[in-house]
């Protein structure tokens, strides 16, 4: 149990829900096959996440953007597939064909992933408008640098 009265797995189903997906467990899938699956198996409307704190994680990174299109920002749920399982990757942000991909966690000293970003609940709160900046940033240069 955590700090927060719950494990990691339910604080990832609480902000980013489960996705509903079959897949062997025992076979191997590459990232952007992951990614795929991921994509197609949603849960909700990415470009308006359900949860509250997925919703403002993305409203807040889409004002970090500046759009005047909510909708160009995409936030994905990967949480039980194949990009979860084997990437460790929770959940991923799509702007303009860059992805950054994060890991959500309960694990305070949990700092380092194979995702490119670690989510806490305090990242979620108070820390919510300076995360999603380094989110919009990132989104950015990921864009120039291609």
């Amino acid at each position: 149990m955590s700090q927060f009265g719950y494990t990691g797995r339910l604080f990832e189903e609480e902000v980013l829900g489960v996705l509903k997906i079959s897949w062997r467990r025992d076979v191997y899938v590459p990232f952007n096959e992951a990614l795929s699956l991921a994509r197609v198996h949603q849960n909700w409307n990415p470009s308006d996440p359900s949860s509250r704190p997925a919703n403002d994680l993305h409203s807040e990174v889409a004002l970090a953007l500046e759009l005047e299109d909510w909708q160009e920002l995409r936030l994905y749920s990967s949480v039980n597939s194949p990009l979860d399982y084997f990437h460790g990757v929770d959940g991923f942000f799509e702007f303009q064909g860059q992805v950054i991909t994060i890991d959500v966690t309960t694990n305070s000293r949990k700092v380092t992933a194979k995702a490119d970003f670690v989510i806490h609940p305090t990242d979620l709160d108070e820390n919510r408008p300076v995360v999603a900046k380094m989110i919009a940033r990132a989104l950015q240069t990921e864009r120039r640098s291609k």
